[in-house]
């Protein structure tokens, strides 16, 4: 069953609304047209990274031949799961191409590439793995962009990539146990020093609750809801604490399918608590700017969050915020509730 009916304008628009086609909207509303092809290219790039450096000479975790081994048996993996997954769950495509949407295989590609390499060099600097991870997130966020999968897709896709390299090493790790490993090469323990700054770059997204004015909703003069996708930067000034800011867009989406687009860009101050080893709480607020139907006005916000950290530069994060937005041709603020998740780097 599709997802999309023609309005009355003649305009796409969802027949039922959920968070992916919350970020569908977002996506035509900025730019509908968007069709570029480096996704077919960047998911195959960080796995070109670690066979050049392999070929160089720049020795990581193994030998050629266990490398080669441990990526067969993650191709394997990632190419059974996904194959696996789209011919038996067969979701229709946002451009209603084809019914193979669910999960991403591109997106799949590029972070099972992205972690063989991770894999194989994080010992020698953590910037391999950041850039073989942002080339992978850069492959997922044009699947969207290109109107070839959904968010969700993407999600499965990245979380099946991973997990199929994680499984391809530890088989390899059972049947070779320590033959052929770099023997000057130490694998980093996952060590979160809390005691230390650390700067983070993230990736957010998000839906947007509207809260109250239930009367202003109904009529159309207050959006029901929307969907959120930002990018946020820390900036420590001692550890634990110091200064944040970041961007979004946000598709406002109105009572009868109407979307439009709210900007932010705000900036302020938090606070973490670092706690049983792998989990940070985090406060903050910020204040900033907003815009939307060419007004402008004050953006404040404020809210909680709870980061997973997965390896020793990268965390998964829950968040929920209050933020509230004032705009010169809108009486009263709309106030709205944030409810996330971020994938974010630290260093």
């Amino acid at each position: 069953m599709s997802f999309m009916t023609v309005d009355a304008a003649g305009q796409a628009a969802p027949s039922r609304y959920t968070f992916d086609t919350d970020i569908l909207m977002l996506r035509n509303s900025i730019d509908p047209g968007f069709r570029h092809h480096y996704d077919d290219w960047t998911q195959y790039a960080p796995a070109a990274v670690m066979v050049g450096l392999k070929t160089c000479g720049y020795k990581g975790r193994s030998t050629w031949g266990r490398m080669l081994v441990s990526d067969a048996f993650s191709v394997a993996a990632m190419a059974a799961m996904v194959n696996g997954v789209k011919y038996s769950v067969q979701r229709l495509r946002p451009d209603e191409s084809a019914y193979n949407s669910f999960p991403s295989g591109h997106t799949a590609t590029a972070f099972m590439t992205a972690t063989m390499l991770h894999k194989e060099y994080e010992g020698r600097s953590p910037w391999f793995s950041i850039g073989g991870y942002t080339l992978a997130t850069l492959t997922g966020v044009s699947r969207v962009l290109n109107n070839r999968h959904w968010l969700t897709d993407v999600m499965a896709g990245a979380a099946i990539g991973i997990g199929s390299v994680h499984l391809g090493y530890f088989i390899t790790d059972k049947i070779f146990k320590d033959r052929q490993l770099n023997p000057a090469y130490e694998v980093p323990e996952l060590c979160y020093d809390s005691s230390v700054k650390h700067y983070v770059a993230e990736l957010m997204f998000g839906r947007r609750f509207v809260i109250g004015a239930e009367g202003r909703k109904a009529m159309g003069a207050l959006p029901l809801r929307g969907s959120l996708a930002g990018v946020q930067v820390e900036i420590p000034m001692i550890p634990g604490v110091g200064v944040c800011a970041r961007g979004t867009a946000s598709g406002m989406i109105y009572n009868g399918g109407i979307c439009s687009d709210l900007y932010t860009a705000s900036a302020g101050a938090y606070w973490n608590l670092h706690f049983a080893r792998i989990l940070e709480f985090q406060a903050k607020a910020m204040a900033g700017w907003a815009r939307m139907h060419q007004a402008s006005g004050a953006d404040l916000s404020g809210g909680i969050s709870l980061s997973l950290i997965t390896d020793n530069n990268f965390k998964i994060k829950a968040f929920g915020e209050f933020d509230s937005v004032s705009l010169s041709n809108q009486e009263p603020w709309i106030n709205t509730f944030i409810a996330g998740f971020s994938t974010g780097f630290f260093w």
